[in-house]
């Protein structure tokens, strides 16, 4: 008798119990690649009763089954490449361009994007930006003057590391609502462990104290709203080796670009 590799089920007599069976023959058979399926074919002949051997018309479906599967395959092989060239140029036509998106390690960034890859055939943006602080829209009660940061983690042979935001890197604040009684420091370094941030009063010198403890190290980003008067009393004065870190690298997802500004254009001198 001849194996075939075509299978039938009959159909369930009931809701609950089709819902509990697992995956069906009919499945499987859905889900066969042509390579499998011809494996599957080679063997049903292998193994035929000579004696009653395979019909021409069964041979004929299952050919017809073959060239269905085939083109499917070439179908689904072109979609794909036709989505990835469509991506992929879309991707291109973002570097240069000032986006806001949500980069692969879950950090709200701005920047712009300075270079395309591809990443198990998915383009990914890359956008490097400068560890920086600036005034912020959220709520906070930070007066109008001057602030300067420290932002401090230990290294894995327990020496303390740090970012400085002072002199010329501070900043200067109005205390207007809604415009900069908070304050962000933005795209700081990665690290295996908290990050401990200090800022001076609105005088901008004087002591640094705890404004806040940044508990995931690997979080670029936080936000100070903080007055004078509500630092912590605790004071950074042990000394700390600058951090040899100029920038922050981050991967985007096309899907997780928000917003897309166009790149600044250079006035010529004299024009």
């Amino acid at each position: 008798m001849a194996i075939t590799p075509t299978i039938k089920t009959s159909s369930s007599s009931s809701n609950s119990a089709s819902s509990s069976k697992p995956p069906t023959a009919a499945d499987a058979i859905n889900d066969l690649d042509l390579s499998s399926f011809l494996k599957l074919m080679i063997t049903e002949l292998q193994q035929q009763d000579p004696l009653n051997p395979l019909d021409n018309k069964d041979m004929l479906n299952q050919l017809a089954q073959i060239r269905s599967i085939g083109a499917s395959d070439k179908l689904t092989s072109t979609l794909d490449s036709v989505l990835l060239g469509q991506n992929i140029a879309s991707a291109t036509n973002l570097i240069g361009a000032d986006i806001s998106a949500l980069s692969d390690d879950g950090q709200p960034i701005q920047g712009v994007v300075n270079k395309v890859s591809i990443d198990k055939g998915v383009p990914k943006l890359h956008v490097q930006n400068n560890p920086s602080i600036g005034p912020s829209s959220d709520d906070g009660s930070i007066e109008g003057g001057t602030h300067a940061y420290r932002v401090v983690w230990r290294d894995e042979s327990g020496k303390l590391i740090g970012m400085d935001f002072s002199g010329d890197f501070a900043l200067k604040t109005t205390g207007t609502a809604g415009l900069d009684q908070s304050i962000e420091l933005r795209n700081l370094p990665a690290t295996s462990v908290p990050k401990s941030v200090y800022r001076t009063d609105s005088s901008g010198t004087g002591v640094y104290q705890l404004v806040g403890i940044i508990a995931d190290g690997s979080q670029g980003n936080f936000v100070d709203g903080k007055s004078d008067a509500e630092r912590n009393g605790t004071r950074l004065t042990e000394s700390f080796q600058r951090a040899q870190i100029t920038q922050r690298s981050y991967d985007v997802s096309l899907k997780n670009v928000s917003a897309v500004r166009p790149p600044a254009v250079q006035t010529p001198a004299g024009g």
